[in-house]
C-alpha cells in the first residue's frame, strides 16, 4: 500500500478536490495522511490561553472538512493537525515519516528551492490533485 501525504487549509475546494482525486484512484490502495497546519496569531504569547482554543478551533475545522470528503472511505485516511506554519508542517512530516508521494493543490510550493532539497533528499514524489498543475486545483 502506498503512502501519501496531503496538507489542507480546510477549505471547501480542497475538499472536493481531494474527495474527487480519491473517487478516481479509488481502485489503487492508499494511506493518506491529511495534516491542518495551524498557527496564532502574530504577538500572541505562547501560553495556553491562546494555544488551547486555537487548537481546539483547528480540530473543529478539520472535522468539518473531513464530514465535507464524503463517503470515501475512512480507514485509510489519517487526520492530524499541528501547530505549525504549512512549510514548517511539510518539512517535519517528511523528515520524521516515509511517504511515497505528497499530493498538492498548488504547485507553486514545490518549486520553492528548500521544498525540492526535501523531496529529493526523502525521494518522495509529488502528485497534483487535478491536471492543470500550474493553478490551484477547484472541484
Amino acid at each position: 500500500m502506498q503512502t501519501a501525504l496531503f496538507l489542507t487549509d480546510c477549505s471547501v475546494d480542497s475538499a472536493l478536490s481531494l474527495r474527487n482525486w480519491m473517487a478516481e484512484r479509488a481502485h489503487q490502495p492508499l494511506r493518506l495522511t491529511v495534516v491542518h497546519p495551524y498557527e496564532i496569531k502574530v504577538g500572541d504569547p505562547l501560553h495556553k490561553s491562546v494555544c488551547k482554543p486555537a487548537k481546539t478551533n483547528a480540530l473543529a475545522r478539520l472535522d468539518n472538512w473531513t464530514a465535507m470528503l464524503g463517503d470515501i472511505d475512512n480507514q485509510q485516511i489519517t487526520t492530524e493537525t499541528l501547530f505549525a506554519s504549512p512549510n514548517v508542517a511539510l518539512m517535519i512530516h517528511l523528515l520524521i515519516r516515509g511517504y511515497d508521494y505528497w499530493v498538492v493543490e498548488n504547485w507553486s510550493v514545490v518549486d520553492e528551492p528548500a521544498v525540492g532539497a526535501l523531496l529529493e533528499q526523502t525521494r518522495t514524489k509529488v502528485r497534483a490533485l487535478c491536471e492543470n498543475v500550474s493553478m490551484m486545483c477547484v472541484a
